[in-house]
């Protein structure tokens, strides 16, 4: 049994070196816990900006209940008015009366309480009023039975409406307004004179509809005229039946012989210009206004536009 006891509470030399290092750490901690605060200072951690965070949201959270206590009060004073007596409100004088902007001591008169009256006028407050009896009863604070005793009372004036004069006979009738006479009017020969004829167009826009006449070389569309300022869709629908395109009157550009300064117009970019000069140079005169699209430069979009004022010829 000692010899039992021996070999199980001894160590052996690997075993009691291991113990010696175990304790060497944990005397190592201990010491560097307890030394280490006299020579290490520990970094400070600013939190201020956190509680800037939290007093704001501190204040939000007391003005939100601070609102909430301030609305519950509000409905308090509504609600804490004393207790209706039904019967007391068939109990009040009966006389005609209108309800709308009716003075409180009238109602009071005829037995409405305090809490009626507030509804009433907290409804003509926000803009409310009494057209027919109907809308009396239609008020949830007038009991059927208080209604059924106003409502032989209730006097609200009807509107006056204009009356129509009628006229006996024909000779007094008044005679229809002559109407205006329509003036078509050309807009590739027309003046500022003529143009300000037609309803809608004023001196301003005469004066920009020649201009811009002058820059294309003619109008070749009516629609070309919603290409001015602010001349709108239905600025057109205005003035579209009275006048007239004379496509005949357009100044045509010889896209065989002409010049880039010649051919310059506000549908064509300069690009499109010299490509189209260009191109009659490399590959000789053309055949039809429509080989300008070979440029890659005129879509079909822009010929559409510019082809009445081309010719080859």
């Amino acid at each position: 049994m000692k010899q039992f006891l021996r070999d199980f509470l001894s160590y052996n030399r690997r075993e009691r070196n291991g113990a010696f290092v175990l304790l060497s750490l944990i005397l190592l901690v201990i010491l560097y816990l307890n030394v280490s605060p006299y020579f290490i200072t520990p970094d400070k951690i600013d939190f201020s900006k956190e509680e800037k965070e939290l007093q704001l949201f501190s204040d939000s959270v007391k003005a939100q209940t601070d609102s909430l206590k301030n609305e519950e009060n509000q409905n308090r004073k509504f609600t804490n008015y004393p207790k209706e007596n039904k019967s007391s409100e068939l109990k009040g004088e009966r006389f005609n009366f209108n309800p709308n902007q009716l003075p409180e001591s009238e109602w009071k008169r005829m037995g409405l309480s305090d809490k009626q009256i507030y509804v009433i006028k907290h409804y003509e407050s926000k803009g409310g009023k009494f057209r027919s009896k109907a809308d009396v009863k239609k008020m949830y604070c007038i009991q059927e039975k208080l209604y059924q005793s106003l409502e032989p009372y209730i006097v609200i004036p009807e509107k006056k409406t204009d009356t129509v004069k009628s006229y006996v006979s024909d000779s007094k009738a008044p005679l229809p307004k002559p109407q205006p006479e329509t003036v078509l009017v050309e807009l590739n020969t027309a003046d500022s004179l003529s143009l300000i004829k037609i309803k809608g167009i004023k001196g301003f826009y005469s004066k920009k509809i020649i201009e811009h006449r002058n820059e294309l070389g003619g109008y070749a569309f009516k629609e070309q005229l919603m290409e001015l300022w602010k001349f709108d869709k239905e600025k057109y629908d205005g003035v579209e039946k009275y006048i007239t395109v004379d496509v005949s009157k357009i100044k045509k550009i010889n896209i065989n012989t002409c010049t880039a300064k010649e051919l310059k117009h506000p549908y064509l970019s300069w690009n499109a210009v010299n490509a189209i000069i260009s191109y009659r140079t490399k590959h000789g005169k053309y055949a039809n206004t429509e080989d300008i699209k070979k440029t890659d430069l005129v879509d079909d979009e822009t010929y559409r536009k510019i082809a009445p004022y081309l010719s080859i010829e």
